[in-house]
């Protein structure tokens, strides 16, 4: 079972970059693995159930981006992202109180916005691998797992996780209104099925509260359950910067990714 974290266009490129490098290791994905994917991890996530071989997911990296990024959120939308989670009684609180800043907000043309989701997936259509994409209802704050059973496009599953509130707006689907899946947690990590074995790449490691704490989330898998954490290393870190939406990283960051990806790959083949 594989869980991959949000991290804007950024963590894309980290992870892709990663799974590259494990692959050039010996160390893959299985066909029948589970993917849970939050936000920049939603696309990965579907660009790896995609098929497509990861050298060719690595090259799409490489290249000139193909889609315009959403841009950092200013330093007064992070502060109102902030100030509608103070005294928040739990994750759907706090996410609904978000989500109405969301619906308020001017934001980009959701046309464009869908174009953009479309140029950053090698295929549109939902894979025959078990793919999990997380978004948050603005109305309720509850999280929703869109699958292929749901009957929900893929293009619309992905950008509703991508969802940045006051940058991007919420996605309708069947009459109801999504936004990143990152508002509940970064990675989601507790959602992970069953009792076997996880591998987990977080990008980011910010909680936007207590209750999407990745230690807090580790430690509701259990004790006995093996999880394995992968955050970016010191190289990669160097590679980003500090914009996780910066596109004039994306190459040094995959390659970075890449290189961190042959030095785990002992450690996670394992």
């Amino acid at each position: 079972m594989w869980v991959l974290g949000g991290g804007g266009v950024a963590g894309i490129a980290w992870q892709i970059g990663l799974l590259a490098g494990l692959a050039d290791e010996g160390v893959t994905v299985p066909a029948d693995a589970v993917l849970i994917g939050t936000s920049a991890g939603a696309v990965t996530a579907a660009n790896l159930a995609s098929g497509r071989a990861l050298g060719e997911l690595y090259d799409r990296q490489l290249a000139p981006v193909p889609y315009a990024s959403s841009g950092a959120l200013s330093l007064g939308s992070l502060l109102r992202l902030a100030g509608a989670q103070l005294g928040a009684r739990g994750p759907e609180h706090a996410a609904a109180r978000i989500g109405r800043l969301a619906l308020a907000a001017t934001t980009r043309d959701p046309a464009e916005v869908r174009a953009n989701i479309e140029a950053r997936l090698p295929e549109h259509e939902w894979p025959a691998a078990d793919l999990r994409v997380t978004a948050v209802d603005v109305a309720t704050g509850e999280l929703r797992v869109f699958t292929r059973e749901d009957g929900v496009a893929l293009v619309d599953a992905v950008g509703a996780s991508c969802a940045v509130p006051l940058s991007v707006a919420p996605i309708q689907i069947a009459g109801r209104r999504y936004m990143d899946g990152g508002m509940r947690s970064t990675l989601n990590l507790d959602l992970a099925p069953g009792s076997g074995p996880v591998v987990a790449l977080a990008p980011s490691s910010a909680a936007i509260g207590p209750w999407a704490r990745i230690s807090r989330q580790r430690a509701a898998l259990g004790s006995e359950r093996r999880v394995e954490l992968v955050h970016r290393d010191p190289a990669s870190r160097r590679a980003q910067g500090r914009s996780v939406s910066a596109p004039a990283v994306i190459p040094g960051l995959a390659a970075a990714g890449r290189a961190q990806g042959r030095r785990e790959a002992a450690r996670l083949g394992a």
